[in-house]
């Protein structure tokens, strides 16, 4: 039987923990970064008669409505079928997904944001979305910026990194598995295809991983250093004897997400490197620090004091390399440390700050929905 509805939302999505509706739920989407905003964008649409959907049910179950838009995360098999076959109206397009990880939806830029009324995507992605739809910038949707009590200063270790062992374009561990040589050339093979989209584009040559390897083979063998992550037990790409044994040295296991903002509040500071250096790419990485009253040192967004105060963070591009930005830390005094703290609390209760809400983040695109159902017929 289908489900008829009034005014109906697709939300185009491919990640299989998200279809069947589960994108809706709140205690699922919270394991992901960022991904609550979604469930939380399905309670005021529904407050106006808007139903949401994933893909998979609409297309399975056979749902119809008055009228139908397309919510789009990136592109995914199911879009074609949405926009072209069904002929649905495509209202928005966004993605929280790191340029350089999302690189074939990011290339198709100009093709898909003709699709659409209007396309939400990091500052840098405004030259690249040339098609008709408006341009939106998107900022990350954090849920809370309520401070987390952590430990005092002096009860805190001095330095942590908390980020999965991954990256964008390394080669694939093993060299090569014979015993499966089929799912093994495919891996090799999208290898390829990143390495080759690195080179056709100039936005793809910042990835930071590479950076942040370097940072934990410098502090990985020093005292109050502490690696934590998904993924550091296994082989790392790019890591030469000295940056493994620092991992092996410093890693302390994985965090689940609701320990992270715990984690962050026994260290004096982290090492908060974004996956790449893009206009605008500024994730929960740095907002995670903030409220944990974890100083941050920042290397991501080129353009990251254009949104967050300079005061409220240390910019590891102020030094030249990771001896003085060492020493700057452990010299650095409990009242020069309170001045950052104080920065970042201020910083968190600004009209600045809130352009990085979950609130905004809602807001914006509830309107934006609701503003694509007039002339849908």
């Amino acid at each position: 039987m289908q489900a008829r509805h009034d005014r109906l939302v697709v939300f185009d999505i491919d990640f299989p923990q998200f279809l069947g509706n589960r994108a809706f739920d709140r205690p699922v989407m919270d394991q992901y970064p960022g991904a609550g905003a979604i469930s939380a964008l399905s309670e005021p649409l529904a407050e106006s008669d808007v139903s949401m959907i994933t893909p998979d049910l609409y297309l399975s179950q056979g749902a119809s409505a008055r009228k139908t838009v397309v919510l789009g995360n990136e592109t995914t098999r199911y879009t074609h079928t949405l926009l072209v076959d069904r002929g649905l109206k495509g209202a928005v397009c966004t993605s929280g997904e790191s340029p350089i990880v999302a690189w074939r939806f990011y290339e198709n830029l100009p093709v898909t944001s003709s699709w659409y009324d209007h396309m939400v995507l990091f500052p840098g992605a405004s030259s690249l979305a040339t098609g008709t739809a408006t341009f939106h910038e998107f900022t990350w949707p954090y849920p809370d910026f309520a401070p987390r009590p952590g430990l005092s200063w002096d009860e805190r270790a001095l330095l942590t990194v908390i980020s999965g062992n991954k990256r964008a374009f390394g080669w694939p561990q093993p060299a090569f598995d014979l015993l499966h040589p089929k799912p093994s050339a495919g891996r090799w093979y999208r290898a390829w295809q990143a390495r080759s989209a690195q080179r056709r584009n100039p936005w793809m040559g910042s990835e930071l991983y590479l950076e942040r390897l370097a940072a934990i083979r410098h502090f990985g063998g020093t005292d109050g250093f502490d690696l934590w992550g998904r993924g550091w037990d296994r082989p790392t790409s790019g890591a030469d004897s000295a940056a493994q044994s620092a991992i092996n040295n410093s890693y302390r296991g994985a965090v689940p997400p609701h320990d992270k903002l715990k984690t962050l509040g026994g260290y004096r500071f982290s090492l908060c490197f974004e996956n790449t250096s893009y206009p605008g790419y500024i994730t929960e990485k740095i907002f995670d620090c903030l409220v944990s009253g974890c100083i941050p040192v920042y290397l991501g967004a080129p353009d990251i004091d254009a949104y967050i105060p300079r005061s409220a963070f240390i910019d590891s591009r102020d030094f030249p390399d990771y001896a003085a930005l060492e020493t700057h830390l452990r010299q650095m005094s409990a009242e020069e440390s309170e001045r950052y703290l104080t920065a970042a609390k201020e910083f968190l209760e600004s009209a600045a700050a809130s352009a990085f809400t979950e609130t905004h983040y809602v807001d914006m695109m509830s309107g934006l929905l609701l503003e694509s159902f007039e002339g849908t017929y």
